[in-house]
């Protein structure tokens, strides 16, 4: 059975990653509610779905809260599921990867008695690791958002690869489509630098939402972040690379890993 609000995500390259669950999903529903600013979104719901309705204006407004955005969206679908449902609600990328609004449908379809259904998508970070062909497993990876790196003076270990997310939203939660002043990174660059030497390496990257375009992204020194303002909008994560090796500590452990004998210890008949 259908449930009553589906939340799923489209990938970063518009329609072109929506997967063959989520695009099966869709054909069941009667009315498509989404987010999504890709190319070809509409259309390609309307061949899919009866209704389709697009929340973007709605979320995203100059100088608006962007929380206050995600609320009024969470409505918006509250209130189809109650009268048009069962429908779908489709977010750009992952729908749990900074969507806030996601749980607060979650949230409000509990009160209701709606049921719901989460599907997942091909988020940001998974493109970044594709295009900087970046292997989690090796090294490790840490992640932050930009403006709660720096409430909460969070420390990066500097031997671990670092994702550093929403650069071009940092310091305010309110939206806005204006390019920002070298001042607005000032702060955020001199915590990195208590970690990282100036001339470290960092790259701004871009998963770009058109297929047509591609990835983009540029490598500069860190201490030159505040000049690069103008061109680190919302959409840019900052990858910044280990500056040192953690060496190993267990030689013991190093020693039993490829040890026979020490499988069948650890491993039962």
């Amino acid at each position: 059975m259908t449930p009553d609000i589906t939340i799923a995500g489209m990938g970063v390259a518009a329609v072109v990653q929506v997967t063959a669950q989520t695009e099966a999903r869709i054909r069941q529903c009667r009315h498509a509610l989404h987010v999504d600013s890709g190319v070809g979104t509409d259309a390609f719901l309307a061949a899919r779905c009866p209704r389709v309705t697009s929340l973007y204006r709605l979320t995203y407004g100059e100088s608006d809260s962007r929380v206050t955005g995600y609320h009024r969206a969470a409505a918006a679908v509250i209130d189809a599921a109650m009268t048009d449902g069962p429908v779908v609600y489709l977010t750009h990328g992952h729908p749990l990867v900074f969507c806030y609004s996601a749980f607060l449908i979650r949230d409000l379809a509990g009160l209701l008695d709606l049921s719901v259904a989460l599907l997942p998508g091909i988020s940001s970070m998974d493109s970044l690791f594709a295009d900087l062909w970046l292997d989690p497993g090796v090294g490790g990876i840490q992640m932050f958002e930009a403006t709660d790196l720096l409430l909460r003076r969070r420390r990066l270990a500097p031997d671990v690869p670092a994702l550093i997310w929403q650069v071009g939203n940092v310091e305010t939660r309110l939206y806005t489509t204006r390019t920002s002043r070298p001042a607005r990174m000032v702060r955020f660059r001199d915590w990195l630098l208590q970690t990282y030497p100036p001339a470290h390496p960092v790259t701004a990257c871009y998963a770009s939402p058109h297929p047509a375009a591609g990835p983009q992204r540029w490598t500069f020194p860190l201490s030159e972040l505040a000049t690069h303002a103008a061109a680190l909008h919302p959409g840019i994560t900052l990858y910044v690379p280990p500056c040192t090796v953690r060496p190993v500590q267990d030689f013991a452990l190093l020693n039993a890993l490829d040890s026979a004998e020490h499988l069948l210890s650890i491993t039962e008949d």
